[in-house]
């Protein structure tokens, strides 16, 4: 068995350790756009803060891969997927080929082109990478905007502040996909989030971001505010990242549609965690974002590889759970 799973995150890995325990002889590789090892993205925040170091937000999952016959490819961007000729081809080269695929690539961050400025100071939250950059910049003098609307920024005006900086947090409407966080639970948040010190605008907008000398910007919202700042963190919803598979014949809405056993509608093609898309009987399709829910997808997924048939299933409110933890409210605090 030639199996190739696109993707490195939890649901990429979880379906390699799995496929690898019920196929002992099975040819597993990963690739990987990311060039670090495996890494728990829920820690970036404590990445920021110093609280944590690159070992400690390692996952474990991965730590074992070679000693598991695994293969990681790193540093592999996928850019055409031929589904009849089960290959995949890569930025960098060298076509792949599979008997099973699974499609585990995440989310990118949908950066409006207002914020897409080849700027040092505008750093999107997304990578180990990014983080890095985002605990640099937090180092230096003046204010730091968030831009975003939901969980990803909360994170970061979290850590921006918990590191003493003086944060506007721009909160545009609600995500367009996954599910936001309203009710009594939002405002508890949002008023932990200003008792920290941070100053929210809510349903308002970036329409222009200008630099102010070498060190310094100006960001006009859609309401006519002018915020000098010393950097822009853009922490907006993440969107499936499956451009690559446009023209192959998958059936795709904003992810890749699976059925309850993460299959697609291509035979040997499966996806699993933040790209693919759950069709539902009677009610719209959904992506059951998080990092626990792509943990069990990848496991469920990495099975019916294997030739299991196990499905995903829950109620749609575990997913809320699945996505934040009991303690989102608690880290807002801390």
């Amino acid at each position: 068995m030639k199996c190739l799973i696109l993707g490195g995150g939890p649901a990429g890995v979880a379906a390699a350790k799995t496929v690898r325990k019920a196929k002992p002889d099975a040819d597993i590789v990963i690739a990987t756009e990311e060039v670090e090892a495996p890494y728990m993205r829920p820690l970036l925040p404590d990445l920021i803060l110093g609280d944590a170091d690159a070992e400690a937000i390692l996952d474990p999952q991965g730590k074992d891969l070679q000693e598991k016959g695994i293969r990681v490819d790193r540093g592999r961007v996928a850019v055409r997927l031929d589904t009849a000729g089960r290959k995949v081809t890569f930025a960098d080269g060298p076509e792949a080929s599979y008997e099973v695929l699974l499609v585990a690539t995440g989310g990118k961050p949908d950066v409006p082109a207002s914020l897409r400025k080849d700027s040092p100071l505008i750093r999107v939250f997304d990578s180990w990478k990014d983080s890095l950059a985002i605990k640099e910049l937090a180092a230096n003098p003046g204010a730091a905007v968030v831009y975003g609307p939901g969980f990803l920024a909360i994170e970061a005006c979290r850590a921006l502040r918990k590191a003493k900086k003086e944060v506007v947090w721009i909160q545009p409407d609600l995500p367009r996909i996954g599910y936001p966080i309203a009710g009594e639970l939002e405002a508890s948040i949002l008023d932990e989030v200003r008792n920290r010190g941070a100053r929210i605008k809510e349903g308002d907008d970036i329409v222009e971001v200008r630099e102010k000398g070498t060190d310094g910007l100006i960001v006009r919202t859609g309401k006519g505010e002018e915020i000098p700042c010393a950097m822009l963190v853009v922490a907006t919803e993440r969107i499936p990242s499956v451009g690559f598979a446009s023209g192959s014949g998958l059936a795709m809405g904003t992810g890749i549609l699976v059925d309850e056993f993460l299959q697609t509608n291509v035979y040997g093609v499966y996806a699993a965690g933040d790209c693919a898309e759950f069709k539902v009987k009677g009610r719209e399709s959904r992506i059951n974002f998080g990092w626990r829910s792509a943990i069990r997808q990848g496991q469920l997924a990495g099975e019916n590889m294997a030739g299991g048939r196990k499905k995903f299933g829950g109620k749609q409110e575990d997913y809320f759970w699945a996505l934040f933890g009991f303690s989102l409210a608690d880290r807002v605090k801390d």
